[in-house]
């Protein structure tokens, strides 16, 4: 909740504008108002929309990682997930139950060094795109 408030008086010191006025933009009282949504839920994406609103650079990094994984169409098996903040490195996990499985998992890792999308993820990690 600290962080929440602190980039809200960023973003409302940054933008010129106060707190209230953030809060009454189009994607907040979309996300409050929709009945779907219960009060966790609407609270998780409100955060996430001012963390947005925060770090649009960084969250467009976030943003462009989770489509290059998605891009590269990996068996349920496999998973990579990309540490919060950016910070680190990617992490992969593979499920086996059989040394085939296994094996196979591993040469479908071993290709995605191929493919461009894996270069443009460490890209995006590294600043460099």
């Amino acid at each position: 909740l600290r962080d929440f408030l602190e980039w809200l008086k960023e973003i409302a010191l940054r933008d010129g504008v106060d707190l209230c006025e953030i809060l009454h933009r189009e994607p907040f009282l979309r996300i409050s108002s929709d009945p779907r949504l219960g009060r966790n839920d609407k609270l998780k994406r409100i955060k996430e929309e001012v963390r947005r609103l925060r770090f649009p650079r960084l969250t467009s990094m976030e943003e462009g990682i989770r489509k290059r994984i998605r891009e590269i169409r990996l068996s349920p098996q496999i998973r990579i997930t990309v540490p919060p903040g950016l910070e680190g490195g990617l992490t992969v996990q593979m499920r086996a139950a059989s040394y085939k499985e296994m094996e196979r998992l591993v040469g479908e890792l071993s290709r995605l060094l191929e493919k461009k999308a894996v270069q443009e993820i460490f890209s995006l990690l590294e600043g460099s795109e």
